[in-house]
Formats: C-alpha cells, structure tokens, sequence
C-alpha cells in the first residue's frame, strides 16, 4: 500500500476577498461625468466637492465675502437690489449684519451650492443642475431692475476671492482651475442654454471653447444690435 505522503495534496481554499470586494477601488467606483460638465474625469469632480465643503461650513460669511467684494467692485449694481437700498455697495464688508444684505448674499452663494449639490447627486447627467441654473436665471433678471446677462460673469473675480479666502493655504493652482473652470461652466449655461454647451463640448475640448467664447459673444450678440 502506497505511502499518503506522495499524494497530491489538494489546492488551498481561494484567499477571502477583502472587505468591500475589488469594486471599492477608485477606478471601478468611479461614475461617468456628464460631457457638459468641464472636467475630464470623477477625480476632479470630486476634488472640487471636497473643497466646496469648506465652504459650506462657512456659507454665511463666504456668501456675504462674496457680494461685498462684487458691489465693491461694481457699486452702480447696489440700486438694483431693493433689498440692498440701505447698503453701500462701495465700501460693504463681510462685517455688514443689514438683513437685506445677508438675504442676497444667501441667496447667491445658494445657487452655486445648489449646482454643485444637483451635480453630486447625478454626476452622470448634469441636467437638473442646468435646468435649476436657467430657472434661476430667469427668475433674477425678472426681479433685479435692468440687469444684464454680463452681470453674472462679474461676479468671476470676487467668487474666486472667496473660493481662496475660505481655503486659505489651500487654495494654489489646481483649486484657481477647477473653480475657474467651474464658474465659467454656469456663465455659459446663463449665456446659451444647455443645449447649446451639449453640443459645442463634443466639438471642442474646454480649453478651446474658453478661447473663443468672447468671438461667440460678440457674433451672437452683434446680430440683436
């Protein structure tokens, strides 16, 4: 009778996946982001919503940070807010406690959250946060008195302020594009509409379409006159 030393022995149990399985690696977890959208993949998508959170933490001044820096900047926009009839549009600081100004500020720093919340939530069609954006629009130009289109890529420059005010030694570079590319994404949306930004970002890469967007402009605005 054969020694059982010599038989072969039989191959050990598979090894126990880890907790979560292979799926909960970055890759495989990663969602499709919208083409309208400006970034080319989750991760920058991603990044941006984590830097947003600061914000959110701190909403009530980052609103008021960012309609005081505006009305500095363009203090004959003051009177077309009735609500901002007891503010000085040239020198208001985040310190202004008037309720008219805190109202407006909330309100402006809602819409943004509000996109941002709508793109979290379906990442892979970003079409509630456009709808939401073009109803906004709409419904802004229709209170505030004689206010026009180029009034909310103004407002470019103090929401990047108060993207780097809130980060502090986290806002550099990368921060400066994202959110950049971030604002002029609902500055088109404003301008043309979503079905116009769907079709232009197959066409062209973002980069491109933030080159020739004054061209655009100029063209589109130029056959109204």
């Amino acid at each position: 009778m054969g020694s059982s030393a010599g038989a072969k022995q039989a191959p050990p149990p598979p090894a126990a996946a880890p907790k979560g399985g292979a799926d909960e690696s970055p890759a495989a977890e990663a969602p499709t982001v919208d083409s309208r959208l400006p970034y080319p993949n989750f991760r920058e998508l991603f990044t941006l919503k984590n830097y947003w959170k600061t914000i959110r933490r701190n909403d009530k001044d980052c609103g008021k940070m960012l309609l005081a820096r505006y009305l500095n900047q363009h203090p004959e926009n003051t009177s077309k807010y009735p609500k901002l009839k007891n503010v000085d549009g040239a020198t208001v600081d985040v310190s202004c406690n008037n309720p008219g100004f805190e109202t407006v500020a909330a309100n402006y720093l809602k819409v943004f959250d509000d996109v941002i919340s709508a793109v979290e939530e379906k990442p892979g069609d970003v079409q509630p946060a456009c709808d939401r954006l073009v109803a906004v629009g709409k419904m802004h130009r229709s209170k505030v008195s004689d206010m026009q289109n180029s009034a909310f890529q103004d407002m470019e420059e103090p929401f990047l302020n108060m993207v780097k005010e809130a980060l502090q030694d986290r806002f550099n570079e990368k921060a400066e594009g994202l959110f950049r590319k971030f604002f002029q994404f609902l500055s088109f949306i404003q301008l043309f509409g979503h079905s116009f930004i769907h079709s232009f970002i197959h066409l062209l890469v973002f980069d491109d379409f933030c080159r020739i967007l004054p061209h655009i402009v100029i063209m589109l605005f130029s056959r109204t006159l």
